[in-house]
């Protein structure tokens, strides 16, 4: 994922990239291509990238452990400034470019921000009802008739010590 901003006049620009998520070394989480659009907006001393991310993911459900393919998408800012020398900058989302740069390289940045469009709790849908605790069946399929009524036994001892001491 390679702009090569050279070629672009100042001002704005819009343009697609896309890279297999292979390539970009996402193919335990994510399959085909890992699509970017942006938006560059370039002027003589910064190059200002306004991008959004989209990408299919394959994962279980963490409810009811069915295979679930979805869409995900992430947008991310980026900010390059020109500078007579190389320099290093600590910030993620701004970087420096010195003059023998002519390309910009997405491909860290399309890896960093597909991992974060990946939910945290992974839903086949957010209605999900998950597996019964007793006989595992998929309750968004049929709903079973197991009795689960949870009994804590934890406290046994102290009722016991109660009704002892109640006499």
């Amino acid at each position: 994922m390679i702009i090569k901003y050279t070629n672009f006049s100042d001002g704005l620009h819009e343009f697609k990239l896309s890279e297999s998520s292979k390539k970009l070394g996402l193919e335990d989480l994510f399959f085909g291509d890992i699509e970017v659009d942006c938006k560059m907006d370039k002027s003589p001393h910064q190059i200002v990238l306004d991008c959004s991310l989209t990408a299919s993911t394959k994962y279980d459900c963490d409810r009811c452990a069915k295979e679930t393919i979805k869409m995900v998408s992430n947008n991310f800012l980026l900010s390059f400034m020109f500078t007579k020398e190389k320099q290093e900058s600590d910030n993620f989302n701004f970087k420096m470019l010195s003059p023998e740069e002519d390309k910009i390289d997405l491909s860290a940045d399309a890896y960093e921000y597909a991992e974060l469009a990946l939910p945290m709790k992974k839903l086949c849908n957010e209605e999900c009802k998950g597996l019964c605790p007793k006989c595992g069946r998929n309750l968004n399929e049929k709903f079973c008739n197991c009795d689960l009524t949870i009994e804590n036994d934890i406290w046994a001892p102290l009722k016991s010590l109660k009704d002892k001491f109640n006499n």
